[in-house]
């Protein structure tokens, strides 16, 4: 006999509360207060002028990922519009990148005058594709921005070969991808820059808020210190004239000090994150009902959160029924990753942007109008199958377990027949 769900009267697999992830401890309150202390001793200074720590985790950044320049700034999404605006790109100019992916990949090209088009994704990946890259480029095209959708490298290679054979600059969006590698190269450091969010939730964060830009080229380097610093020199104590608009997105020095100590534990979070999701590969891989995504070859996710792809022929019942069942059954999921792809949000689809003008996409010097309509049907079949699961460091092997358990539970019921 079948044991009955949760959501309808039986008792439910799990129990306990799911593991509260343990982000700190001990070590980020000491760098902390030693900040603070150099601070009021006069030693030090809690503004990256005048401070030691944000120099130093510039330094260690660049060096875990084996890369000549490393500049830390206030966001991800700050990061994005740095490397942006370093490349110093004409209005009108277009920007390739994924439908499936945060708001804050988005908003920085338009907030440069730059059009956003969007490249199609592997549905069971949901990271865009080399094929529907190439697809979408014009005579306008100048970047390619390639978002690691939940650690997952995107096939870099034959992206690079497209870049090379256009001429088109690459930055790679890590947001979510801290660690992961792609033939042996960490992500970031394949694209002409790497852009990283350290905010809270991350496989690390420099306190809250936070992010990063690597790269081996000099002159995006020196473009990105003086967008990121409000032109303040890292050379000398004086304020040079200004050439271009630039903003201030700078780091503190508290923000540095808890982002070296979270470094140092980037290797053990990604690996017990890799070991626990390959493990639930393993327990679900005879279920009909699931799916585990796609991973390439000759690669290593890092899984900030891990997708499971829920193949809707296969069962009696919707998506969000789906996940309600799960959730029942103790185990924490979301339905969908963003709501639609992001063409369909509303301040895309209406053009909200400066004030009533819709640009950058309709003004007459911006060139014609782009029509987002059904441009990426790939990703929107992906984000109406996924449910998404909080997968992290802190969780043990009886969470996986427990989430095997669920889905087999659930699969005896919902299981088309």
């Amino acid at each position: 006999m079948v044991e009955k769900l949760a959501i309808e009267g039986g008792p439910p697999i799990r129990k306990e509360p799911w593991p509260r992830r343990s982000q700190f401890d001990e070590k980020e309150l000491k760098a902390v207060i030693n900040v603070m202390k150099n601070a009021i001793e006069g030693t030090g200074s809690l503004w990256r002028r005048g401070g030691r720590e944000c120099i130093r985790f510039e330094r260690e950044f660049a060096e875990f990922f084996n890369v000549k320049y490393a500049v830390a700034v206030s966001s991800g999404t700050a990061a994005i519009h740095t490397a942006l605006a370093s490349l110093r790109l004409n209005p009108g100019y277009e920007v390739i990148t994924s439908p499936i992916t945060d708001v804050g990949t988005i908003t920085p090209i338009i907030y440069q005058n730059l059009i956003p088009v969007f490249a199609d994704v592997d549905p069971e990946t949901m990271n865009i594709t080399p094929e529907s890259i190439e697809e979408k480029i014009t005579d306008k095209t100048r970047v390619i921005i390639p978002v690691h959708l939940w650690g997952a490298p995107c096939d870099m290679d034959p992206i690079m070969e497209i870049a090379e054979k256009h001429e088109l600059t690459i930055i790679e969006d890590c947001a979510q991808a801290h660690g992961a590698t792609y033939k042996g190269k960490y992500v970031g450091t394949i694209g002409d820059m790497g852009s990283f969010s350290l905010m809270a939730g991350k496989h690390i964060t420099t306190g809250g808020e936070g992010g990063a830009i690597i790269t081996n080229n000099e002159n995006y380097y020196q473009n990105v210190m003086i967008f990121s610093r409000s032109r303040y020199s890292p050379w000398a104590t004086i304020r040079f004239d200004i050439d271009y608009p630039v903003l201030n997105y700078r780091l503190t020095e508290l923000q540095a000090a808890v982002g070296l100590v979270q470094l140092k534990k980037l290797p053990q979070i990604i690996s017990k994150r890799r070991r626990l999701c390959m493990k639930l590969a393993k327990l679900i891989s005879d279920l009909e009902t699931v799916s585990f995504p796609k991973i390439l070859n000759n690669t290593e996710p890092s899984f900030w959160f891990l997708p499971l792809f829920v193949n809707l022929e296969k069962i009696t019942v919707s998506l969000d029924k789906f996940v309600d069942a799960l959730q029942g059954e103790g185990i924490p999921c979301g339905a969908r990753y963003t709501v639609a792809p992001m063409y369909e949000y509303r301040f895309i689809k209406q053009r909200n942007t400066y004030g009533y003008s819709k640009c950058p996409w309709t003004c007459p010097y911006y060139g014609q109008e782009i029509n987002y309509h059904d441009s990426c049907p790939n990703a929107k079949k992906a984000l109406d199958r996924v449910i998404t699961l909080p997968i992290h460091e802190s969780c043990s092997e009886k969470e996986i377990e427990d989430i095997a358990l669920a889905l087999e539970k659930i699969e005896a019921h919902y299981l088309a027949r």
